[in-house]
């Protein structure tokens, strides 16, 4: 049962980062008139120059990030390594990215 419990909030956590990574991305892709202003990764506003001022390589990045961060995650919770402290951490900074997302409204 116990493994179960921790399964669950482990998926939860999961589904979390990959929610908040989605809402990121959507919120780049609508504000990508101001996105240069507001960006802070020096890696994004890198990708964006790169491309002319278009956020396609940027958004590329970011969900190719994502998959391998999540497939990641995954495989730690299988091998039994390291994934409670990382998916703890990755929680804190989404918590963090929503936060900061929905302060630039």
């Amino acid at each position: 049962m116990k493994n179960k419990i921790g399964g669950i909030i482990y998926a939860i956590g999961w589904l979390f980062v990959g929610l908040v990574s989605a809402y990121d991305t959507y919120w780049i892709v609508k504000n990508r008139d101001i996105l240069l202003k507001v960006e802070k990764n020096p890696l994004g506003i890198l990708l964006i120059k790169l491309d002319g001022g278009d956020v396609s390589l940027f958004v590329w990045a970011k969900v190719a990030g994502t998959v391998l961060v999540l497939g990641t995650l995954v495989w730690l919770y299988r091998k039994k390594c390291w994934a409670w402290p990382c998916m703890a951490v990755l929680v804190a900074v989404q918590i963090f990215v929503l936060w900061y997302l929905n302060a630039l409204i």
